[in-house]
């Protein structure tokens, strides 16, 4: 089962950490926290600040404990093939999250892979041709993908939508 994962961070610098998460099930069940900075979680962009239009001081008072939504996020995903269109920034953010418990961060993917998959469960026999024809679309698909909220939830429910619309031949 596909997991679409997405975060919102203090910023993009090497020190950055999550501060929003979410997560959508193949189900379109979802989940999603504002996480409460570690004490040693110092960086922060105001740049970050506004696009996504939360402050430090909004997740102090409001944030859940970065365990906490750690222990849930393992628990949630565990045996889950987690996907964003972030691997590389979200790969970072989770090891620091699960960092907190001592615990190492799942594997995460592309969700062109999904997305792919999506196709070819939709399409069931294809050759070649027409599988590089499918992944041209795929990429089409996201590059449209212009509605980026900058928040946590709004956006792992477009990843989702998008993964639907193509199980389901909506194109």
């Amino acid at each position: 089962m596909f997991i679409f994962l997405d975060n919102e961070a203090s910023s993009l610098s090497a020190g950055s950490y999550p501060i929003e998460i979410a997560w959508v099930w193949e189900t379109g069940r979802s989940e999603s926290f504002l996480i409460r900075p570690e004490p040693d979680w110092t960086d922060w962009s105001e740049e970050a600040e506004a696009l996504h239009g939360l402050s430090r001081d909004a997740l102090m008072q409001e944030g859940s404990a970065a365990a906490t939504v750690a222990q849930r996020f393992l628990t949630a995903t565990e045996g889950c093939r987690i996907v964003t269109d972030a691997p590389a920034f979200d790969r970072g953010w989770l090891k620091t999250l699960c960092g907190v418990l001592g615990k190492a961060e799942p594997a995460v993917h592309p969700v062109l892979e999904a997305w792919v998959e999506a196709l070819r469960s939709a399409h069931r026999e294809m050759s070649a041709a027409e599988d590089a024809t499918l992944l041209a679309q795929v990429r089409a698909l996201e590059e449209r993908r212009t509605s980026r909220r900058h928040r946590a939830l709004p956006d792992a429910l477009e990843l989702w939508r998008v993964w639907k619309d193509l199980r389901d031949g909506v194109s």
